[in-house]
């Protein structure tokens, strides 16, 4: 039975009408307890991030909530791994199914297998490298570069327990390691429109993010273009 894990913080009673319907709308749906990162001590999240693990280096540091929040990923992809389907969903909180979701989820689950990753992105800022197929407007694909957010996807069995191999120990926030399936060794396609959208700022802001001055936000800019640019040339690699 394919399940979906919404992925949510007990104390954010603000996004819990979100998770309601997200429960309402994808198949056989439970709420999976999101680890709180900043609840962990400290030793704990050193133990699993672990700084310039990966090339290309990420910038940042990680923040206890961008820790918290792939440990949360960590757990529905076990929940995948371990169960008899051969595929699930994993969903954040904050997401909201448009209308037309269900077009898009349609050309997803007849798709979907034990070996992929296929992502319902909340904006158009994939180039597709190979269209695998397209019904009723929507487009599956191949991207040249992956896109970020890991707000909702569909994942393999076997893609979960590759993820979870691989990512025992990690250096950056969950989206951007799923960017790099040099690492992941994880298939990642896209749908496009997937008719989602987040409603993080009208329910409680977000759980990760947090204000930088002025100056530190054009110094992160920088060192987030170079980044980028890195993971490209990589991307294009065959």
């Amino acid at each position: 039975m394919v399940q979906t894990f919404v992925i949510h913080l007990q104390n954010s009673t603000a996004r819990a009408p979100l998770v309601d319907a997200l429960r309402d709308r994808l198949p056989n749906a439970i709420v999976l307890d999101a680890v709180d990162g900043r609840l962990m001590e400290q030793s704990a999240r050193d133990a699993v991030c672990k700084p310039s693990l990966h090339k290309p280096t990420y910038p940042f540091g990680m923040m206890p909530s961008e820790i918290g929040c792939f440990l949360s990923h960590r757990k529905a992809w076990t929940e995948i791994a371990n169960s008899d389907a051969p595929y699930g969903f994993v969903a954040e909180d904050d997401v909201v199914l448009g209308p037309n979701f269900e077009t898009a989820r349609a050309l997803a689950e007849a798709h979907a297998n034990p070996t992929q990753l296929i992502r319902f992105p909340m904006h158009a800022r994939e180039t597709p490298e190979q269209v695998i197929a397209e019904q009723d407007g929507v487009t599956l694909f191949r991207p040249k570069v992956i896109g970020l957010t890991a707000a909702l996807y569909i994942l393999g069995r076997d893609a979960a327990q590759e993820l979870l191999d691989r990512s025992q120990k990690f250096d950056r926030p969950v989206d951007t390691w799923l960017q790099m399936r040099w690492k992941t060794n994880v298939a990642s396609l896209t749908l496009w429109p997937a008719d989602i959208i987040s409603a993080a700022p009208a329910h409680g802001g977000s759980t990760i993010q947090a204000k930088k001055s002025a100056w530190a936000e054009i110094s992160r800019g920088w060192k987030r273009a170079r980044y980028r640019s890195a993971i490209k040339k990589l991307s294009e690699k065959p």
